[in-house]
């Protein structure tokens, strides 16, 4: 059996043509990615404009077209915060439908969270692991912690790459005043579930630990240049201040990162 599933993002729309080889394996034949900016300014003012729900539909059809080519029998379609929090998610649905005959269920901010933390743990963690995963798109940011493919806790916090940008940064390269105030709506944002998890795992060798994360990373930037000498590293903290300081075209000339992005 070959499915396809979209992903209506708010930065971007993502297409995935799969073949199920077993009960609980699967091939990936493609994939393919748009970035159409749903979110821009719909985060900020509740609604969806026309010219971004046009994009949206003009991207479906073209990837349900790229389904069909590779025989897909079925098409899913998800779509996440932005045309979650839109007033008018109804009328995006009711485009969609009509015009490249594709339904788009809208998932909850834990449904999301549930379901990346549930690949996460299917293709990433032994058994026996505790493993918590956090994925930062461009409305929301979804956080799981799973046990042996069952989820421990689930939070969606409505912080984004797109969202933090149109509401913070304003100009470019970003004014410390506008790092500080995104910093501290991050910093808020995340006070429950980092509350939540601390309280979740009292017997971690690492919890109860603020820098706990950061030595981890620390001991895995050092195992990785062990086994290569000219691997180049620096502290995150670091690597993100010197980023800000730039503007975005250096950035983006930089990284190789999309000038969308």
């Amino acid at each position: 059996m070959k499915l396809a599933a979209i992903d209506i993002g708010s930065n971007s729309i993502k297409l995935a043509v799969i073949e199920a080889a077993a009960s609980d394996s699967f091939a990936v034949l493609m994939r393919e990615k748009e970035v159409v900016r749903l979110g821009h300014e719909t985060l900020a003012n509740g609604r969806l404009s026309p010219e971004a729900i046009e994009r949206a539909v003009n991207c479906i059809q073209r990837f349900r077209t790229t389904a069909e080519a590779r025989q897909a029998d079925t098409i899913v379609a998800v779509a996440t915060a932005s045309v979650r929090e839109a007033r008018n998610s109804a009328q995006f649905i009711r485009q969609v439908e009509k015009r490249t005959g594709v339904r788009v269920e809208i998932l909850s901010g834990v449904e999301e969270a549930r379901l990346i933390g549930l690949a996460a743990s299917h293709g990433c963690a032994p058994r026996g692991v505790t493993n918590m995963n956090i994925d930062i798109g461009g409305g929301s940011t979804e956080i799981s912690l799973f046990r042996d493919g069952a989820p421990l806790s689930l939070f969606s916090v409505k912080l984004g790459a797109v969202r933090l940008t149109d509401r913070f940064l304003r100009n470019d390269p970003p004014k410390p005043k506008e790092i500080a105030n995104l910093k501290a709506e991050v910093s808020a944002a995340f006070q429950r579930p980092a509350r939540e998890l601390h309280v979740q795992q009292p017997g971690d060798g690492d919890s109860g630990h603020a820098d706990a994360p950061e030595r981890r990373l620390a001991s895995h930037r050092r195992q990785r240049v062990r086994r290569n000498d000219h691997l180049q590293h620096e502290r995150p903290d670091e690597h993100r201040d010197r980023l800000a300081a730039r503007r975005v075209e250096l950035r983006v000339d930089r990284h190789g990162r999309d000038d969308h992005r």
